[in-house]
């Protein structure tokens, strides 16, 4: 392409080459054209300060229903989603990968139940992002752990914070400290596991944060424990929501969809799953379900998802803050999110070597 060319054609890799004001636009084929379709592309601007910015990609109806069941199960085989879909596994493969690429699908997320390390309660903080600086963050991160983190249109950003029982006194520290930049705060207690984990439970959990979609041999291989007690105890923790497995999307990579967050307040914990299949079929085939149930607290349910227009989260929002049991539903349009998981990982080693400890004492 001569230097004073505006469009060019990459012939290796058949990317249309475009010169911006800012810097160069790489347009990628992601999709080959089919029976009159358009191509698909995955366009990167390539800044003239060397960095990256992804544009957004289309989706079609077919993705938007993958996305739909990696949401609520993000271990679903392919050949699974392929036969709720009338899709070969290998055309369910190549669209997830596609959508991995192309950032729409930002990574595969095991969700675990911060109670079973301690953590009874959970607090969400909204904060003005104007306000927000390193050391505001690192007192947050001295009382407790950050599940999850998103900033909003509006200049606000929030936390969900997991602490551990005794923080009472570092809470209130916290909260006087945040007061020029605190928009609001829910407390909630995370919900109460019946089950006993064990040490094979920890290791379980622990390379399935790693890769949540990692085949049970494979963990069976990298654990020496048994596949069949492998299976058994992950069907086991996945029954008593002790695990979920969902994705975390890129709002910003999802072109002609409006990503919202849905925060629901249940009156009553034990409506909570009733609630959440009910709002399941209230959104049918008029919304993409972006996540499963991303709030651990007994009274509330929290789900990502988009809508086409802004009219229809309205819909959506009052429709379920009429039933007889929500408290109240308020929806969030998140511009970017991110779920941190070393805290974790960082808890669940510490159980595993206080349980090799004790075996060394006996």
């Amino acid at each position: 392409m001569h230097a004073s060319s505006k469009y060019g054609r990459n012939s290796s890799s058949n990317c249309i080459v475009r010169r911006e004001r800012e810097g160069v636009t790489l347009c990628c084929p992601l999709k080959k054209i089919q029976r009159g379709e358009l191509t698909i592309y995955k366009t990167i601007l390539l800044l003239d300060n060397g960095q990256q910015r992804l544009q957004k990609v289309n989706l079609d109806s077919t993705d938007l229903k993958i996305l739909n069941l990696l949401a609520r199960n993000g271990r679903l085989s392919y050949r699974s989603i392929g036969l709720t879909i009338g899709m070969t596994t290998k055309s369910v493969k190549s669209r997830v990968d596609r959508m991995l690429a192309a950032k729409v699908i930002e990574r595969f997320l095991a969700k675990v139940n911060p109670s079973v390390v301690g953590y009874k309660t959970t607090y969400a903080l909204a904060l003005r992002k104007n306000n927000l600086n390193q050391e505001l963050l690192e007192r947050i991160n001295l009382v407790g752990d950050i599940q999850h983190q998103f900033e909003v249109m509006g200049g606000a950003i929030g936390f969900d914070i997991a602490v551990k029982e005794g923080t009472e006194d570092k809470i209130e520290l916290l909260l006087s400290s945040l007061k020029p930049a605190l928009l609001g705060l829910i407390r909630s207690r995370n919900r109460e596991v019946s089950q006993k984990l064990s040490e094979t439970d920890f290791t379980v959990i622990k390379q399935l944060i790693k890769n949540p979609r990692m085949e049970i041999g494979d963990i069976a291989a990298a654990t020496t424990i048994s596949p069949k007690t492998v299976r058994r105890r992950l069907d086991k923790m996945v029954r008593n929501r002790i695990l979920e497995f969902s994705i975390q999307p890129n709002p910003d990579a999802m072109k002609g969809y409006i990503v919202f967050f849905l925060d629901v307040k249940v009156k009553d914990r034990d409506h909570h799953q009733k609630m959440l299949q009910k709002i399941y079929e209230e959104l049918d085939d008029h919304f993409m379900i972006l996540s499963s149930d991303m709030s651990n607290q007994e009274d509330s349910i929290g789900l990502l998802l988009a809508s086409e227009d802004a009219i229809g989260i309205e819909s959506i929002r009052s429709r379920i803050e009429s039933f007889d049991v929500v408290k109240q539903a308020n929806a969030f349009l998140p511009i970017r999110l991110s779920s941190p998981q070393e805290w974790i990982l960082k808890a669940i080693d510490k159980r595993l070597a206080e349980s090799s400890w004790k075996e060394k004492e006996l």
